[in-house]
């Protein structure tokens, strides 16, 4: 399907309008696009704000500045001076000059009802207040000593007479209001100094009586529990007994504990003296005492032992040396026993026997001092807590007289710096800057027209894009690919043609190719380098996937698929490639016409076995290129294309050529394409970027998915040239949905019809366009303008009149009457 041809043969792909991938609008865009509309609108604007600016009265401003400073006595008090400081800050004087108190004083002294600005006001105060205005010599002076103040009236005279006014209330305001501020604070703080003290005294009586009544031990001014102090001490006892009491269990634990293992009594005995040592350093005194006569004999013991165990592992059990050393152990411990406590007839089992018994009387002693100590300490406890709310009394008693105190000296402090500086201190202000005769400020021309014409733009450009908005038009190569989810392949010119001229170089005006097969006649320009890009591509997504059967195909009729599977065709062959190009466009056919080819055998022919695929393949005038036309035109066309002969002959193709291009009818139009595309191995769409093509493309590519189809990208056509991502016009006769009647005239769809002499056979399509053919196929192209037959319409409207349909227009090329071989 051809685009209608353009008058122009340069072009360019801009960007798009969209804010970002996949929609939006950019701004940019809407004023590019709607910029008369926002021109008009601006004019408009300025047109208005010029009315507006005659019908203004003149605002005039008069200005002036005072001094306004605090005469005061310097006093070394600590606080006085950053606290008046404050209150002369500008943020109060800006409101004390605005405030009706000091306005309508002004009005009534110097008699500004009478002025001519305010004349047929009872009380202008209002409307004086809301035309001032007051400021300061530094923005960030916010506690500056200068005020400035501005008013804004319809007479120059008047805006100065009342600044003075005002300046001269002002001045007397403060006088007054200082005096009476500082009359009324000595007031207020001699009461308070009255108040406070009568409370104090009330509460050190109270106080008094207090200690005298309270059980507690008066330390000073402070009073203490006695119970507490003794608490203290019978802790520090108890801990010692506790600590006492478990060294003296874990001795006899450890002793018990050797002689449940069977130990040598030697051992224990020696055991027995260690841990009377380490008692002793941890101050369990007389530990030692029991065990000093065998100490000195345990020692020496302990080495013949050592020595007899050296002995035996060097000489045997037998040696002299090892008995010797064994008989001077026998004799020390027959001595030990002889001089040691209880060694009349005791052995060691006596001694161990006798020192655990001294350790269970000492644990015995601990716990009667233990239990002694817990009772005299429960006993202080609770005397002790009898004088704990006296404790509090008397802590809030002191707190209470010392926050009293503390506020008294500082009431009695501020009151004497009050009595010292209210003679000397006051505040007094200065007009610095007298205000002069007022100067017009408004209305200014410049400042209106600009914001009648930025109101302007902002109107015209609110316009436009509303208008983008409520277009459902593709506006960019992005938003196509967000929106689809599949690749661009390509973006294809419009290919211009002039009115009854081509635009092909002279040598190739005798070629039998169509002009719209600018690979062949213009092949450096810029339409074909887009198809040559496509080829690219193509080959990237091909190339380790084995596609060589592509199917293209478009959305609606008139999106140029025809025009762009013939030049894709002859780029593919440009690069060395076989390639066949097989029309199934048995709606609309028109391969034969753009390569100069007859019609009379072709895919219906092979498909009804009325003849052999060497008959039906034709060489073309390009290297690399055969064709199979549609052949005589079926009155079953979809279940030609549904049948086994069909899909066998795609398979021969397959095996023969390198890449094989189908031409198929439009997705929405007929049920042809997809009847063809799960047999392929790839499909193409082309898409023309008109008002409705964001539902048809989608509705196309819901279409193809949900047979299986492969659907490789997209080919954009028909771009214009200029800022607008565009789109051309187009023409179409197809449609579905419609009956023929043979030996009639007519033939009708759904909505759209045909006519023509003959038979026919048509459908109807759902956007208005027929679809139909009978003995001519000008119904949807005349070959000489190149446009459709009728003017802008009649293919619209599926009406259709001329010649047969198997006789093309331009010159023929040879067929080829046998197979081509790899």
């Amino acid at each position: 399907m051809e685009p209608r041809m353009e008058q122009r043969v340069d072009w360019a792909v801009p960007e798009g309008p969209e804010g970002a991938a996949g929609g939006g609008v950019n701004p940019l865009w809407v004023f590019w696009r709607h910029k008369w509309l926002i021109v008009l609108f601006t004019a408009v604007g300025c047109g208005l704000g010029y009315l507006y600016f005659l019908q203004q009265p003149p605002v005039f401003q008069s200005s002036g500045q005072v001094l306004i400073v605090r005469n005061e006595a310097r006093l070394p008090v600590q606080g006085v001076d950053s606290q008046r400081a404050a209150d002369d800050s500008f943020s109060m004087h800006s409101v004390l000059l605005k405030s009706p108190t000091v306005i309508s004083r002004a009005v009534e002294k110097h008699e500004l009802a009478k002025l001519p600005s305010f004349q047929g006001m009872a009380d202008p105060t209002g409307v004086i207040i809301a035309s001032l205005t007051a400021t300061t010599p530094s923005a960030t002076a916010v506690s500056s000593n200068i005020v400035g103040l501005t008013f804004k009236g319809s007479d120059p005279v008047d805006c100065a007479k009342v600044l003075t006014a005002i300046f001269d209330s002002y001045n007397e305001f403060l006088g007054n209001a200082y005096q009476d501020r500082t009359k009324e604070t000595a007031e207020l703080i001699s009461q308070a100094k009255d108040v406070l003290l009568k409370q104090l005294g009330e509460k050190e009586e109270a106080y008094r009586k207090f200690r005298q009544e309270a059980p507690l031990l008066w330390k000073g001014s402070e009073g203490s529990n006695l119970h507490e102090d003794r608490m203290a001490k019978i802790e520090a006892a108890r801990a010692e007994v506790i600590v006492q009491l478990a060294q003296t269990k874990s001795r006899m634990a450890a002793i018990e504990n050797a002689i449940a293992k069977g130990g040598n009594r030697e051992a224990v005995t020696l055991l027995i003296g260690n841990l009377a040592a380490v008692a002793d350093a941890a101050g369990a005194g007389g530990a030692s005492a029991r065990l000093a006569p065998r100490n000195a004999f345990e020692d020496n013991l302990f080495n013949v032992f050592l020595e007899e165990q050296l002995l035996l592992e060097e000489y045997g059990p037998d040696h002299p040396k090892v008995k010797a050393a064994r008989k001077r152990m026998n004799l020390m411990r027959t001595h030990m026993a002889s001089v040691a406590p209880g060694a009349e007839g005791s052995g060691p089992d006596d001694f161990i026997k006798v020192y655990l018994e001294s350790l269970r009387q000492e644990v015995k002693l601990h716990e009667q001092r233990l239990e002694g100590l817990n009772t005299l300490f429960d006993t202080e406890r609770n005397s002790a807590k009898a004088l704990a709310a006296y404790q509090v009394q008397d802590e809030t008693f002191r707190n209470e007289i010392s926050r009293t105190q503390q506020l008294f000296g500082v009431v009695v402090k501020r009151l004497d710096e009050i009595n010292l500086i209210k003679d000397y201190a006051g505040v007094n202000m200065q007009v610095i800057s007298p205000p002069a005769r007022g100067v017009q400020v408004a209305p200014k021309l410049p400042n209106i027209m600009a914001v009648a014409a930025l109101c302007g733009m902002l109107a015209g450009f609110g316009l436009g894009y509303c208008i983008e908005l409520m277009d459902r038009r593709f506006r960019s190569p992005e938003e196509v690919r967000s929106y689809l989810g599949l690749p661009i392949f390509g973006h294809i010119p419009t290919i211009g043609l002039r009115k009854g001229k081509r635009i092909v170089p002279e040598a190739a005006a005798n070629s039998p190719l169509a002009p719209t097969l600018c690979v062949a006649h213009q092949p450096k320009g810029r339409q074909a380098e887009a198809y040559r890009a496509v080829r690219t591509a193509l080959y990237f997504s091909t190339h380790s996937e084995g596609h060589k059967v592509i199917q293209i195909t478009s959305p609606n009729p008139g999106d140029g698929k025809s025009t762009t599977a013939a030049n894709l065709a002859l780029a593919i062959a440009d690069s060395g490639k076989r390639v066949v190009l097989l029309d199934a466009d048995f709606r609309r056919p028109r391969v034969h016409k753009f390569l100069g080819l007859e019609n009379q055998v072709g895919l219906s022919s092979l498909i009804n076995g009325e003849a052999e695929l060497p008959d039906a393949v034709q060489a073309t005038a390009v290297a690399n290129l055969w064709t199979i036309t549609t052949g005589p035109r079926p009155s079953n066309p979809a279940e030609l294309l549904t049948s086994v002969r069909f899909e066998e002959l795609i398979a021969v193709l397959r095996d023969q050529y390198d890449y094989v291009v189908i031409d198929s009818p439009p997705v929405l139009a007929v049920t042809d394409p997809s009847v063809i595309a799960p047999r392929v191995d790839a499909v193409l769409l082309v898409l023309r970027l008109t008002k409705n093509a964001r539902s048809t493309a989608h509705q196309a590519t819901e279409t193809l998915a949900s047979l299986g189809a492969k659907i490789l990208g997209v080919i954009v056509n028909a771009v214009s040239r200029g800022p607008r991502y565009g789109y051309g016009r187009y023409y179409s006769g197809y449609g579905y949905s419609g009956y023929g009647y043979a030996g009639s005239k007519y033939g009708y769809g759904r909505y759209g019809y045909g006519y023509g002499a003959g038979y026919g056979y048509g459908y109807g399509y759902g956007y208005g366009h027929g679809y139909g053919y009978g003995e001519s196929d000008k119904v949807y192209y005349d070959e000489k303008t190149e446009q459709p037959a009728g003017g802008n319409g009649a293919a619209a409207n599926g009406k259709s009149s001329g010649k047969s349909p198997d006789k093309p227009s331009g010159k023929s090329a040879t067929s080829a009457k046998s197979q081509p071989s790899k």
